[in-house]
């Protein structure tokens, strides 16, 4: 069964009858029709996901220039922070980037 929010505003009650309604679409099957099946790629993509650990992912808020996200946009385009992303945990796994990135500062 699924969860069922109600946000009221102010004064407002919740009827008897909206309680009815609320319960009778909370037990009607959910629609997939136009939803569209993944394909087998795109499964054995979200399991290679999975496994890595790229699944477990935290919001991070960085303070960039303008122009360095300008050009992410302009040459990566649709899912630039994601291949951002994917640079950092890459240089985890190589120190040596990390320490002549420092060598230069």
């Amino acid at each position: 069964m699924g969860m069922v929010r109600v946000t009221l505003n102010g004064d407002e009650t919740v009827t008897e009858e909206g309680l009815k309604r609320m319960a009778a679409i909370r037990d009607r099957p959910i629609d997939y029709s136009d939803i569209p099946e993944m394909t087998d790629k795109e499964v054995e993509e979200l399991r290679r996901q999975i496994a890595e650990g790229r699944r477990n992912r935290e919001m991070f808020s960085l303070r960039l220039h303008n122009g360095t996200i300008e050009w992410w946009r302009k040459n990566i385009g649709a899912g630039y922070t994601t291949v951002m992303a994917q640079l950092l945990d890459e240089a985890r796994k190589h120190p040596e980037w990390i320490e002549e990135s420092l060598k230069s500062r």
